[in-house]
């Protein structure tokens, strides 16, 4: 899985590391960029280089998304897990409570589109007249659908 540049020297190429990460070669860059990740070490020829620990840090990035974390959070995260030997559980849970709260609003506005979709279906319905309908009748564009 790594790749051998040096005797006893293992590091990642930057298509193994994205492989080993499951993701593009484009991601690592941009993740470089971003300064989620590292640079790496570069070889005489100016190829990428990177830690085992590279990969762990690609790994913290991929399950703070799936957690629906923003990139700035988890940078931020994982940056102050850099600073202390043990990941700080109190920021971590303050992130996270954080998202949980966007989530639930989130889901308020989706169950409010979704009432209004269902509202404006039984509008169309009921207003059927041989298979035409008013859409302004239907489908108000002021947003004062409850006037009608």
């Amino acid at each position: 899985m790594t790749t051998t540049i040096l005797p006893g020297a293992s590091r990642f190429s930057i298509g193994a590391l994205a492989r080993a990460g499951g993701v593009s070669v484009d991601a690592i860059r941009f993740y470089e960029r971003e300064g989620l990740l590292p640079l790496p070490e570069r070889t005489s020829g100016d190829h990428r280089r990177y830690p085992p620990r590279a990969l762990d840090r690609l790994v913290f990035i991929r399950v703070g998304q799936g957690l629906g974390l923003r990139l700035d959070e988890i940078k931020e995260l994982a940056d102050a897990c850099d600073q202390v030997p043990d990941c700080p559980v109190t920021h971590a849970v303050e992130l996270l409570r954080g998202r949980i709260a966007a989530v639930e609003r989130q889901l308020e506005e989706l169950t409010g589109l979704r009432e209004r979709l269902v509202h404006a279906v039984e509008r169309m319905e009921s207003r059927r007249d041989g298979g035409d309908f008013i859409a302004d009748a239907v489908l108000p564009v002021s947003g004062a659908e409850n006037d009608r």
